[in-house]
C-alpha cells in the first residue's frame, strides 16, 4: 500500500510497506516455527522430504555431497541460502545527502525486549552496519500492548506510513521497521518495513524488502540469540545480501545439476577406465605367460638339439675311405659317396652293416 503527498520540485513522498506475519506455537519470545504468510501473497511452509535411489556408482559421491551439505547447514548456516530471498540486482548505497542522520534508532515499548544486559549494544551494531552498508538509516519500533489493535498487515502498514511521515517528514532516506508479537500468543508476530521514496528507489526495492523480512523470519527462529542479537543479525546479514548481487536459485540449481552430471560422468569414466585397466593388465599377463611358455619351449628344443648334436660323430667309410660322413651313435647310416651301410656303436666303433648284422 502507499500514500501520496509531499513537497514540490519533483519530490516524491510515497512509501510502500511490506509485511510478514509469522504464526507458530511457543511459550517464549521466539519459537522455532516456520509457517507464515506475508504481504506479497506467497506462503512459506517448513518441512521437507523426498528422495530417490541412485546407482552404486554414485552412492559414495552422493553420501559425500549430503555430508558436506549437512556440515554447511549445521556449522555455517548454509540453509539461509534457500530460506532467504536472493539478491539478483546490483545496488549502490544511498548517498549521504539523501538521508539525514536521526538521533534515535529504536523504540522498545515492552521495555524488556532490548534490556541493559548488552542487547542494546548488539542491536546498535547491526543497525549501524545496515546504515553503513546501504546508506539507509533504519529505525526499529518494537510495539507493546498498544499493538493489539492492529490485527492485520494492512492496518499495520497504514500505521507505518503515517509514522514514517511524522518521524522523518520529507526525508525519504530512512527505513521504518515495525515489529510486534501478538498479545497472549508468543511465537506469533507481524513485521512491516516501510522505506522512504529515495531509499526504496535506490536500495530498498521489493526484493530488498523481501530479503530483510526473510532475515527477520530466519533469525527469529534461532533460540540461541537473545532479542538484541536476533535483530542485529537480521539487520547486518540482510544488508550484506541486499548489497551483493548473487546467483538466483535457478542458476544455483543449474550449477548443482551440472556438478552432479560431471560427478556422475567422472564416476562412470572412472569405472570404465578401471575395467579397461584390468583388461589391459590381464592381456599383458596373458601375453607375458605366452612369451614365457614360448621361451621355455625354445629352450627345451635347443637343449634337445644340442644334446642330439653331441650324439653325431664324423665317420670315415670303411668301404671307400671317404670322410665327411656324420652318423648318430647306436644307429646305421649310409656313406654319402658309395652308399655303404655303416653302423656306429655307442662307443664310436664303426662297422659295415649288412642284411642282419655287421
Amino acid at each position: 500500500m502507499g500514500r501520496g503527498g509531499g513537497g514540490g520540485g519533483g519530490h516524491h513522498s510515497s512509501h510502500h510497506s511490506s509485511s510478514h506475519t509469522h504464526y507458530s506455537g511457543g511459550s517464549s519470545y521466539r519459537s522455532s516455527g516456520r509457517s507464515y504468510s506475508h504481504h506479497s501473497g506467497r506462503s512459506h511452509y517448513s518441512g521437507g522430504g523426498g528422495g530417490g535411489g541412485c546407482s552404486s556408482i554414485l552412492t559414495i559421491p552422493i553420501v559425500m555431497i549430503l555430508f558436506f551439505a549437512y556440515f554447511l547447514d549445521e556449522v555455517l548456516g548454509f540453509s539461509a541460502v534457500f530460506e532467504i530471498e536472493r539478491s539478483t540486482v546490483r545496488r549502490d548505497p544511498l548517498p549521504a545527502s539523501k538521508c539525514e542522520m536521526f538521533d534515535e534508532w529504536y523504540r522498545d515499548d515492552w521495555g524488556d525486549w532490548i534490556d541493559e544486559s548488552g542487547e542494546a549494544a548488539s542491536l546498535m551494531y547491526g543497525m549501524n552496519y545496515f546504515y553503513e552498508k546501504t546508506g539507509v538509516q533504519p529505525y526499529l519500533w518494537i510495539m507493546g500492548e498498544e499493538g493489539g489493535e492492529y490485527k492485520s498487515e494492512g492496518s499495520l502498514e497504514e500505521l507505518a506510513d503515517e509514522t514514517y511521515k511524522e518521524m522523518f517528514g520529507i526525508d525519504e532516506g530512512h527505513l521504518l521497521v515495525i515489529f510486534r508479537e501478538y498479545p497472549n500468543a508468543s511465537g506469533n508476530y507481524i513485521c512491516t518495513v516501510t522505506p522512504g521514496y529515495d531509499a526504496e528507489t535506490q536500495v530498498m526495492d521489493d526484493q530488498a524488502k523481501e530479503i530483510f523480512l526473510d532475515c527477520i523470519d530466519y533469525y527469529y527462529s534461532d533460540d540461541d540469540l537473545n532479542e538484541g542479537e536476533f535483530f542485529s543479525e537480521a539487520f547486518a546479514n540482510s544488508a550484506n545480501r541486499i548489497m551483493t548481487k548473487q546467483l538466483s536459485l535457478a542458476q544455483l540449481g543449474a550449477i548443482v545439476a551440472v556438478v552432479i552430471v560431471l560427478v556422475a560422468g567422472l564416476c562412470v569414466l572412472a569405472v570404465i577406465l578401471k575395467k579397461r585397466k584390468v583388461a589391459l593388465a590381464k592381456q599383458k599377463a596373458q601375453q607375458a605367460q605366452a612369451e614365457a611358455n614360448k621361451a621355455k619351449t625354445d629352450f627345451e628344443r635347443k637343449q634337445y638339439e644340442d644334446n642330439l648334436e653331441t650324439q653325431f660323430v664324423a665317420v670315415a667309410c670303411p668301404n671307400c675311405g671317404a670322410s665327411g660322413n656324420r652318423i648318430r651313435k647306436a644307429t646305421v647310416g649310409y656313406c654319402q659317396y658309395c652308399g655303404t651301410a655303416i653302423r656306429v656303436e655307442q662307443d664310436g666303433t664303426v662297422k659295415i652293416a649288412n642284411g642282419s648284422g655287421t
